[in-house]
């Protein structure tokens, strides 16, 4: 008897501890979504973003942004602009869609002492926005080596790199930051 339950408490065990997994390692810039940089001359250059479902619009514009950066950067310049041209204007945030759970209902003479598990909680059945497209960001932009010679609303690239580049793993100077292991998976 004693065996039975020594089994069926290290199946339990193993069950409850195999579904803990620790989280995956954080991912690099590169690996947020696809781009692509194609060069139009020797300073312009046409900058594309395509994430997951699961990244706002808002976010895509920010990492477009700063890729925008790290390319102007890495190609030797200091500052670029961002060209309005008509495939800009048409940029419109993914379609989204709200999907509704399945009401549950109490018994037909509803009492909450006898069914306290029906209690009409109004955060149970939220409804959840879902994104239906991927999310697509492209900037055409137009770099300058100094301040002179660049347009008053130029972006300063470095600048870009040194607030955001941080937050999505890349140095001030435009490189990639390798992600570092956490305190609990490296001491293992």
């Amino acid at each position: 008897m004693n065996k039975i339950l020594i089994g069926l408490s290290m199946v339990a065990v193993l069950t409850i501890t195999g579904c803990a997994t620790l989280p995956s390692k954080p991912r690099t810039f590169e690996q947020l979504g696809q781009y692509s940089t194609v060069p139009l001359n020797d300073h312009s250059y046409r900058i594309s973003y395509q994430g997951n479902s699961n990244i706002s619009f808002a976010t895509a514009e920010e990492i477009t942004l700063l890729k925008a950066a790290q390319t102007t950067v890495l190609n030797g310049f200091t500052y670029f602009k961002v060209q309005d041209d008509p495939s800009n204007k048409s940029q419109q945030p993914p379609r989204k869609a709200v999907v509704y759970p399945t009401p549950t209902y109490p018994p037909f003479r509803y009492d909450y002492r006898r069914y306290p598990m029906y209690w009409n909680d109004p955060f149970y059945n939220m409804p959840q926005v879902v994104t239906l497209d991927p999310v697509q960001v492209s900037y055409t932009i137009e770099c300058y080596k100094d301040k002179k010679s660049s347009p008053p609303d130029a972006f300063d690239a470095r600048l870009i790199l040194q607030s955001l580049g941080q937050k999505y793993g890349l140095s001030p100077t435009g490189q990639v930051l390798q992600p570092q292991e956490n305190a609990v998976t490296s001491s293992k």
